[in-house]
């Protein structure tokens, strides 16, 4: 059966709390870890998708090794049921946003990079407006990004126009330029660096992926023809200046995430040209008309003005 054969009388005859149901079990693939999620029993998840079949006319799902895999017919209903949900949630909303009584959490996927830039001085923002209001900071993984807006298990993800899913509704935030870090007592402290002595020098590499031991540094630096000994990598800037900090390790790193780090560090240009890094918010398109999203996207826009 396909989707466009489904009757709209079987439609409009299907509690609205079994196709909350179906979205969960489409996201989860598992009757137990749906039941957690929805906070209900395993017996009333398995009572709630016999139903579906019946109402769809349709098996929905497959047992499979691990869990359960949807039917073709199921995928099919994957983003037509998120559409209508969003519109229910719509329908139901104030068409004000009162941040006074709103208690929602929002769900936002950045690097330490973003939260430390971005969403600090956000969440205070959002805390001054709407003290009710929550935010769950998960890491930004950029494999599973268009996953995570599409089962909702994401709100927004601050990251770089790269790491965006293809079409999907973004804001510019800010930019950064890149420079260089080493620690105040290094002997180049104080010196315009030049290129051949920035090469000489061990470096540390931030990079949250698995990627070895070339960034956007290398990149650049290939283009002159030339190269650099990264000796650290690292996940994430915590530990940065740290590992910079008496030693003779060099970074580059954005300026933002150095700055309160300026009075143990060394902070300069980089002897190269190198691109600004570029930040963005992304959402999903169903969150667009979203009263509470809207008004969030206000506030990020705001707090991104005061950055420029």
């Amino acid at each position: 059966m396909m989707i466009d054969d489904i009757d709209m009388v079987n439609i409009r005859n299907i509690d609205l709390n079994l196709l909350t149901v179906l979205d969960v079990l489409l996201a989860e693939r598992n009757v137990s870890r749906a039941a957690e999620r929805l906070n209900l029993s395993q017996p009333a998840v398995s009572g709630a998708l016999k139903r579906l079949r019946g109402s769809f006319k349709d098996p929905l799902f497959v047992r499979a090794q691990q869990g359960m895999r949807p039917t073709p017919f199921a995928l099919g209903l994957i983003a037509p049921l998120k559409s209508v949900l969003q519109d229910i949630d719509t329908i139901f909303a104030t068409t004000e946003f009162d941040a006074d009584t709103a208690d929602i959490t929002f769900a936002v996927a950045a690097t330490d990079y973003a939260q430390t830039t971005f969403l600090a001085p956000l969440m205070s923002s959002v805390n001054r407006f709407a003290p009710n209001i929550r935010f769950s900071v998960v890491s930004t993984d950029g494999r599973r990004l268009p996953e995570q807006l599409d089962r909702q298990e994401i709100d927004f993800a601050v990251t770089v126009p790269e790491m965006a899913p293809r079409g999907a509704p973004y804001a510019e935030l800010f930019e950064d330029r890149y420079v260089c870090a080493i620690d105040a007592n290094h002997p180049l402290a104080g010196k315009r660096l030049k290129l051949d002595q920035f090469c000489k020098l061990d470096h540390v590499l931030v990079t949250p992926s698995s990627d070895g031991f070339f960034g956007p540094t290398d990149e650049a630096l290939a283009k002159l023809g030339r190269e650099r000994r990264v000796a650290v990598t690292i996940p994430n800037f915590l530990s940065l200046p740290s590992i910079l900090r008496n030693s003779d390790f060099i970074a580059v790193a954005p300026e933002r995430v150095l700055l309160p780090f300026a009075e143990e560090l060394a902070i300069f240009p980089a002897p190269l040209s190198l691109s600004p890094v570029k930040m963005i918010g992304v959402w999903h398109e169903l969150s667009d008309r979203s009263p509470a999203h809207v008004w969030l996207r206000g506030r990020m826009t705001e707090v991104a003005t005061a950055m420029k």
